[in-house]
């Protein structure tokens, strides 16, 4: 199991997302404002190397977020947290 956690670890780190020039991307506070108005919490936002928007926080049941998204379409690329959650679990 910790060899599939490594290996989505390091699929995520070589996640692209933006190629166009950041006056393409969705401004960091109109993003955030839009996840807002969607229910979702966010605790923590980065920008990635490979050019994502990555948030973590809570959507408006609770549960915890962590996502990957293109910002420039603002459409999800990775839901890290849904992945992990999906996982065989251990005996």
């Amino acid at each position: 199991m910790l060899a599939l956690l490594a290996l989505s670890s390091a699929a995520l780190a070589d996640t692209d997302c933006a190629r166009q020039d950041r006056s393409a991307w969705m401004p960091e506070s109109q993003f955030r404002e839009q996840m807002k108005r969607q229910g979702v919490q966010i605790t923590k936002f980065r920008i990635t190397p490979g050019n994502c928007y990555e948030i973590y926080g809570f959507d408006r049941e609770g549960r915890k977020l962590e996502i990957y998204y293109d910002p420039v379409d603002v459409q999800p690329v990775e839901d890290v947290a849904s992945a992990q959650l999906a996982l065989p679990r251990h005996p």
